[in-house]
């Protein structure tokens, strides 16, 4: 018996670290992050791409692996007092947090602390920092001992990057793209299956990825929103026996894009 509720789950808004989908785009992005992780060579790394194609679980997805052998440190929320910041590194060290010196100070402690096995710094949301925050990031960067990932939408990362500060700096920037339509089947397919739900896996096909992929532009996040919903109407057919929507069709296909906006019905 198909379980749709369950299904249901799988596409909340929601990143879950113990699910990879290994999309043309998500892999170019992840070697090349793998490669300046590894090098340690470039100090400012800028992943970029519109709003929901998956920027935050590739840096959730690169912490977990560098965490494993290097300091890691992962702000998803780019909101933060300079304080607060040297207080998590000192931390990330497991040495003891002293209140009461000058900025200078702590800063120079940590570049003792750091100095022979750098820090890398991942934070989602970069486009979201003040000049402030933007000109400390630039700072600790040129000392090479904090390897900054930046993780920002487009648009905002091109008027950033043509900025004076980071224009004439060595840096790297890695775009992250949206799925194409013969990956947005299996990208459904895997997820199901990935739960031990074959049977629902298998009511798509390649014309309904097709609608799918028209209507989201590939977009991961729209997508996820999409199956949610599609899921939730067959959940509600199985329910209530309404055997005309029990199934996908192109007529419930349109039903859930005009329900979340895709389309209108003018």
């Amino acid at each position: 018996m198909k379980d749709f509720e369950a299904a249901k789950d799988i596409f909340k808004d929601y990143v879950d670290p113990s699910f990879y989908f290994d999309s043309m785009s998500s892999e170019i992005a992840r070697l090349k992050l793998q490669e300046v992780l590894l090098e340690k060579s470039i100090s400012l790394i800028f992943l970029i791409g519109e709003p929901g194609v998956g920027k935050t679980h590739i840096m959730r997805l690169m912490h977990a692996m560098n965490s494993q052998s290097y300091p890691s440190l992962l702000l998803e929320q780019p909101f933060f007092d300079v304080l607060d910041f040297y207080k998590t590194l000192y931390h990330l060290k497991k040495r003891e947090f002293q209140q009461g010196k000058t900025l200078l100070m702590y800063q120079e402690e940590l570049f003792e602390m750091y100095a022979h096995q750098p820090c890398t710094i991942f934070l989602d949301e970069a486009h979201l920092l003040s000049f402030k925050q933007l000109e400390f990031i630039r700072i600790l960067s040129d000392t090479k001992l904090f390897q900054f990932i930046l993780a920002m939408h487009t648009e905002d990362a091109k008027i950033l990057l043509s900025k004076k500060q980071f224009e004439s700096r060595s840096k790297i920037v890695i775009e992250y793209g949206n799925l194409e339509e013969s990956e947005v089947l299996r990208y459904i397919q895997t997820a199901l299956m990935n739960k031990a739900l074959g049977d629902i896996a298998l009511l798509f096909s390649a014309t309904h990825s097709k609608f799918i992929t028209r209507h989201t532009k590939g977009n991961f996040r729209v997508i996820k929103k999409f199956l949610y919903m599609l899921m939730k109407f067959l959940d509600f057919a199985k329910k209530n026996e309404l055997k005309k929507y029990d199934t996908i069709n192109g007529c419930l296909l349109t039903m859930v894009a005009l329900e979340i906006g895709l389309m209108d019905d003018k």
